[in-house]
């Protein structure tokens, strides 16, 4: 990997890892943060081995964010 490369995947790991805590760990809520779909989030949370923490009586789904918002 080259280092431009390897820069940018430490910013965006860094990112999602802001939009998943300021969302309370709520990935459709961090995905909206970020401008892009709860399955690239996942995607990325994933390729990145972002440890989630678990969300303990919060929103779950997208459905549940938009309505809350």
């Amino acid at each position: 990997m080259t280092q431009l490369k390897a820069t940018i995947a430490d910013v965006e790991r860094r990112l999602i890892i802001e939009a998943l805590e300021s969302s309370g760990w709520v990935q459709a809520r961090a995905a909206k943060i970020l401008g892009t779909t709860q399955r690239i989030l996942g995607y990325k949370i994933k390729k990145y081995g972002i440890e989630v923490k678990t969300n303990k009586g919060g929103l779950e789904n997208e459905e549940e964010v938009n309505r809350s918002y």
